[in-house]
């Protein structure tokens, strides 16, 4: 039998919505971010090839990761309420 206090199930919802948001504003700013980084060149010295091809797509969702969980662009707030609503609205 697990003993939980009374409104952890609201907690761990609460935490579960807020990591979806976070998650959702993440993607968001990857993609915006997709082709400022796909514009910029890099010198043949310093990088370039078939490996920074391969890594870019990874490092643009570290940074977009990394946006979004210092604030972002305020996006995740609003996609928490729309979760919040639309889990409403199914009660």
């Amino acid at each position: 039998m697990e003993i939980t206090a009374p409104g952890a199930p609201n907690l761990i919802a609460s935490t579960r919505l807020d990591r979806a948001a976070k998650d959702f504003e993440a993607v968001m700013i990857s993609q915006m971010l997709a082709p400022l980084f796909g514009s910029v060149r890099t010198p043949g010295l310093a990088g370039g090839g078939p490996g920074e091809a391969v890594f870019a797509g990874l490092l643009n969702e570290e940074y977009a990761k990394a946006i979004a969980e210092r604030g972002g662009f305020g996006l995740a707030e609003s996609v928490k309420a729309a979760l919040i609503a639309l889990q409403g609205a199914r009660s």
